[in-house]
């Protein structure tokens, strides 16, 4: 159900971004918080165009900027953008974060500083770091395009805990935060997949070097643990934990 914003198709060819559980959650926020996006926008790290789209089929949307670094995923979001009716209210521009890389994309978007309604953005985790630095990536180059009263949904999966979330509306000067938007029930972080047992020993590491804990929930018992416990919980017993897939809000004021 897309709540009056219709059907939606989506051309994503191999090479380019496809949806994720993390996509998906995002998109839900889109539908239940529509009262919230209006006018111009922004969605950091389109891929192929899905998000933007949803949110330019919004009544009081006017335009959507999708930016991503990959040129593949641009010419699929313009086809997309094409293909859903909605492709006068798109601009999608190859860009390395908020910089576009061409100089008419550059002035364009420079000329949207300070006017920008909203930001949607579902951020892959870092890598050489916490997992978290394109997140704050993402509202630190927000404050430079969000008018007041602007608002940036954002997806922050549950095992990054409160503290890193708190940290980014506490440490990035003009944000306060909102809530969550959308949330799942929780779900398997399935570490019999090779990439994300990877993410859980970075994850463990990040806490023995005195960084944020992160949060799961153990699926044995029910009861929250760190990375490093619920890492050896799965050495130990092979049971995955457990986290949510989320989109929270914030909103920044000038």
């Amino acid at each position: 159900m897309t709540n009056g914003l219709g059907k939606f198709k989506f051309y994503h060819p191999v090479g380019t971004f496809s949806l994720t559980p993390a996509s998906n959650i995002l998109i839900q926020a889109i539908i239940d918080n529509q009262s919230l996006l209006h006018g111009t926008g922004i969605d950091w790290g389109c891929g192929v165009g899905c998000l933007a789209i949803l949110a330019a089929r919004i009544k009081g949307v006017d335009k959507v900027y999708g930016l991503d670094i990959a040129q593949p995923n641009i010419d699929a979001a313009i086809i997309n953008g094409q293909e859903n009716q909605v492709a006068d209210k798109l601009v999608f521009m190859p860009a390395d974060s908020y910089q576009p890389f061409s100089q008419q994309h550059q002035s364009e978007l420079e000329k949207m500083k300070g006017k920008i309604d909203f930001i949607i953005a579902n951020p892959p985790s870092s890598t050489g770091d916490d997992g978290f630095a394109f997140r704050r990536m993402v509202l630190n180059g927000a404050k430079n395009y969000l008018g007041d009263g602007g608002i940036v949904l954002l997806n922050i999966s549950f095992q990054y805990g409160m503290q890193r979330i708190e940290s980014l509306y506490k440490n990035i000067e003009g944000f306060s935060y909102s809530g969550v938007a959308a949330s799942t029930d929780y779900v398997p972080f399935d570490l019999s997949r090779p990439d994300l047992l990877e993410c859980l020993g970075i994850y463990a590491k990040e806490e023995q070097k005195g960084g944020y804990e992160y949060t799961f929930c153990n699926a044995d018992n029910n009861k929250f643990s760190n990375a490093e416990a619920a890492l050896k919980n799965y050495i130990e017993k092979g049971v995955s934990p457990l986290t949510k897939w989320q989109t929270h809000i914030f909103k920044y004021n000038r």
